[in-house]
């Protein structure tokens, strides 16, 4: 019966007297770990993410095209285009 810093917490009030609100705070909760996750895995793991342009001003050139990319590709292969690469070279955009 205390509202001081002892007895049940506020999760546990809530959940008995509004039961029908405990999906809604799961799925809430759930999402929002998921989210944060999924941001953080983009920053740590993907190529194409740059945090600081300044030490970095073009991410992508650095991307392997020979390597995939995507979680899942059917039936495509990419291969080196040397006259693409050629062109890289003569513009100095490729180092």
């Amino acid at each position: 019966m205390g509202h001081g810093v002892g007895g049940r917490g506020i999760i546990a009030r809530l959940g008995k007297a509004n039961f029908e609100l405990a999906p809604l705070v799961v799925v809430t909760g759930v999402v929002c770990v998921m989210a944060t996750g999924f941001g953080t895995y983009s920053i740590l793991k993907k190529p194409d993410v740059a945090l600081f342009k300044e030490s970095n001003p073009r991410p992508w050139e650095k991307i392997d095209p020979e390597k995939r990319q995507k979680l899942l590709t059917l039936h495509q292969e990419y291969k080196v285009n040397p006259a693409i690469e050629k062109l890289k070279r003569e513009i100095g955009s490729a180092k």
